[in-house]
């Protein structure tokens, strides 16, 4: 347990009008209303250089939002944008929340809408800080299951941090950061309606069990897992992300607040001794951007054969007639309308990864520039969290626990910026990886996500920056 001045507020930023949903390629549309709200919520965690940890209810949080955040909150003397975490549930029903052409006003309109509700939040959050017991804990829920290998229970990780805060003075619970490694796709491509999906049942009933409290959900390693309720199909096929049922985030969201509560209320009840930190160190590594690990000469043979493989399936014009930003769509209408079996919709849909990737490495042109990931450490109490710019798969999370050596330490992916899919050297080794949709569509050269994360924990190790 520890005794630091804190505060939590969070922001309803659910738009009111017809927006992009970002998460699914199959979507060519706008939203067509609202299931549930989607919200920002922040915790105010305080001392001589203040901490700010931001959830957001979106897919992923893009560098040019935190940006927007970072300047809108410049004029704060008490800010410090290396203080700032900033994440994603990853809600694929979500409103996308930047589009780098500028062509989409919808999409504008609501970044507006979502940064000013984040500066809101942080400010309110602050305000209303107050003596606080932080005390950590971990719950254990299975709520999903490994999409590359979904018969191998040990391919997911169950644990479930728990933070909980607790108002000194009447010792009522205020605030709740929880998470869990488990994409938000209860809901699928087909529905089109603004919603958190499962971790806003969560939050709502956590809320609920907890009156006056505020929660917030982080996504942990949710690279390669998806809800139980999913239909068991490959990572690739359009025909296992469909549905609009309701009634599956609520089972889920509904199995991962009952365990949160549960650990809620016996730490609460017990916080225990002083005996623990808070700590918070951040910094950015220049890592290589990837394409499926290939050298040039495989890169252009591997775009070669997959443009042989999308023309006979989408007519040899196709380049020329179907926009990059349709190009899933359209690979994903060819399987469902000719019901393909496995292996030919794998071939159809692992075409249409490296088509995408590859002409934007072309593009680029050979030896692109490093990109600057940001990465930041934190101790709260006993647990230890590593937040990472992209989707985090379940190994990540256990290369970190080992390096660390803590049972209570975490990844929390989606952080601050996206740089896709984090595999480890490992996985791109694995047989089949170069028709893996996490490996195909990483966001970083083989390697690079184990040197993220061993700097991760000597940041920590020795308190220091990148």
């Amino acid at each position: 347990m520890i005794r630091i001045h804190a505060g939590a507020s969070c922001r309803d930023v659910t738009p009111d009008f017809p927006v992009p949903l970002g998460g699914f390629g199959q979507r060519t549309t706008a939203s067509e209303g609202v299931r549930d709200p989607v919200r920002v919520t922040a915790l105010f965690l305080g001392g001589e250089s203040p901490a700010v940890v931001v959830t957001c209810d979106l897919i992923a949080i893009p560098g040019q939002v935190r940006s927007a955040v970072v300047e809108a909150m410049g004029n704060h003397e008490w800010f410090d944008e290396r203080r700032l975490v900033l994440t994603a549930t990853h809600s694929h029903s979500a409103p996308v929340p930047h589009d780098p052409s500028g062509a989409a006003g919808a999409t504008a309109r609501f970044t507006e809408t979502l940064v000013a509700g984040i500066v809101e939040a942080v400010l309110d959050a602050r305000a209303t800080a107050r003596d606080a017991e932080v005390v950590s804990g971990a719950g254990d829920v299975r709520i999903g299951f490994n999409r590359w290998r979904p018969d191998e229970e040990s391919l997911v990780d169950t644990r479930i941090p728990v933070v909980s805060l607790i108002d000194i003075s009447n010792r009522e619970v205020f605030a709740v950061l929880f998470g869990a490694g488990c994409h938000p796709t209860t809901f699928g491509w087909d529905n089109m309606l603004v919603s958190a999906d499962y971790p806003g049942v969560a939050k709502r009933c956590v809320e609920e069990a907890f009156p006056g409290a505020v929660a917030m959900f982080v996504n942990t390693t949710e690279g390669d897992v998806v809800p139980l309720t999913s239909a068991r199909r490959d990572a690739l096929d359009p025909r296992g992300y469909t549905g609009t049922d309701p009634g599956r985030g609520e089972l889920i969201g509904r199995m991962l607040a009952d365990e949160v509560t549960r650990v809620v209320r016996t730490s609460a009840g017990n916080p225990g001794e002083e005996d623990g930190s808070f700590r918070l160190v951040s910094g950015h590594v220049d890592v290589a951007p990837n394409n499926g690990g290939l050298d040039d000469a495989a890169a252009s043979r591997r775009l070669r054969e997959s443009t042989e493989v999308l023309g006979a399936h989408l007519g040899g014009d196709f380049a020329d007639r179907i926009p990059l930003a349709g190009l899933w769509a359209a690979c994903s209408a060819a399987v469902i309308e000719a019901d393909m079996d496995d292996e030919e919709m794998r071939n159809v849909m692992i075409s249409c990864c490296y088509f995408l990737g590859l002409t934007a490495r072309a593009a680029r042109g050979s030896n692109p520039a490093p990109v600057a990931a940001p990465l930041q450490a934190m101790v709260i109490d006993q647990a230890r969290f590593l937040f990472l710019p992209g989707e985090v798969l379940v190994g990540v999370g256990r290369l970190w626990s080992d390096l660390v050596g803590h049972p209570d330490s975490f990844t929390v992916g989606l952080a601050n910026t996206h740089l896709r899919y984090l595999p480890l050297a490992s996985h791109f080794a694995e047989p089949g990886a170069d028709r893996r949709y996490e490996t195909v569509t990483a966001g970083v050269a083989p390697g690079e996500v184990d040197r993220l994360v061993a700097h991760g924990a000597a940041m920590l190790r020795d308190n220091a920056t990148a």
